[in-house]
């Protein structure tokens, strides 16, 4: 699951460009030219396996398929250049030392020298996943010293939304619960009757060492079998029940029992403003891309706009010689 939250963050919006887009002829190794910097075919291909990593197969994409998803990927790096030319044009561009930073975020997943064996496992390139991480980090940038301080909220936009989707803000019945994990049952035993007494999860960790302990909100709707009949018929704060897991052994202690509810405006309104928020950074983003497109030049390789009539149809068989006779096998007697 690491690789896939890697895999994730080096995903940016998937935004076409359209607009002045001239052709060019091909050049080695560059498939697109926004304001004179490159898009180079690598860092293209390398998106691509990217985003097309778990569907992969034995069998491969047809040219039509293969243009239309570089074609995607193509308008994604012409955004995403865009913003890193508007933010050096601002003097705020992403500097070696907070590429430096987000990369160490990553690589803190990773114990010892696990990261670059992913790297290598996933057939990742790691100056490539340098590139594209400055270019996502410029579009996080962008949006919030540049997008976000365009962008006011009232209370009575709020209103109208959380009005609209009032369903969205409806909290079904739920379980507030302890888990306790530990590879031996007394150890999930005693953690349980801590827990009692300290009524408290840190100094739970800290008093019982290699024990795991955390506390977990479920819809009764999603709870498991298992966690189902464990819990059924107990009161909060009562003695728990113990179940057998790969690992061990595993505690539930019901902590509370929550009713179905609908949240008021005062409580969704962290929710709302995020969604809102979310909506108006999308729609300032698109408007300041359409004029940047419009005041830019960008050249794409004209493989990537010309569609050969041809191109999906299977390989013509080889054309039989009627003159040339036919080769005999084995042996033969006269």
């Amino acid at each position: 699951m690491r690789a896939r939250r890697l895999i994730m963050i080096l995903l940016a919006l998937s935004v076409v460009a359209t607009g002045c887009t001239r052709r060019f002829q091909d050049e080695e190794g560059v498939v697109a030219r926004v304001n004179s910097h490159p898009i180079t075919l690598g860092l293209l291909e390398f998106q691509y396996d990217l985003q097309h990593f778990e569907t992969m197969s034995g069998s491969l994409p047809s040219v039509s398929s293969l243009r239309a998803a570089y074609g995607e990927i193509l308008g994604q790096l012409i955004a995403q250049e865009l913003v890193a030319q508007e933010l050096a044009t601002r003097g705020q561009d992403i500097t070696d030392e907070e590429l430096s930073k987000a990369e160490a975020q990553v690589r803190a997943d990773y114990p010892d020298d696990t990261f670059e064996q992913m790297l290598a496992d996933e057939y990742i390139d790691l100056s490539m996943w340098r590139k594209q991480l400055r270019y996502v980090l410029g579009i996080e940038k962008f949006q919030r010293l540049v997008l976000r301080p365009t962008i006011h909220l009232d209370y009575r936009e709020v209103e109208q939304y959380y009005q609209a989707h009032i369903a969205a803000f409806r909290l079904p019945e739920r379980v507030r619960v302890l888990v306790v994990r530990a590879p031996e049952r007394a150890m999930v035993e005693k953690t349980l009757a801590g827990y009692r007494q300290l009524k408290n999860t840190d100094g739970l960790a800290q008093a019982f060492p290699g024990v795991q302990v955390r506390e977990v909100t479920v819809p009764v709707e999603l709870l498991t079998p298992a966690w189902t009949d464990a819990l059924h018929g107990t009161d909060a704060g009562g003695h728990g029940a113990i179940l057998t897991s790969r690992s061990g052994f595993e505690g539930l202690l019901l902590l509370e029992r929550l009713h179905a509810e609908t949240l008021d405006i005062a409580q969704a309104y962290p929710q709302v403003e995020s969604a809102l928020l979310e909506e108006r950074l999308q729609q300032a983003f698109d408007a300041w891309l359409g004029k940047a497109v419009d005041a830019s030049v960008i050249k794409v390789s004209e493989r990537l706009l010309h569609k050969q009539d041809d191109e999906d149809l299977p390989p013509e068989p080889p054309v039989e010689n009627k003159d040339q006779q036919p080769v005999a096998s084995g042996n033969e007697t006269g």
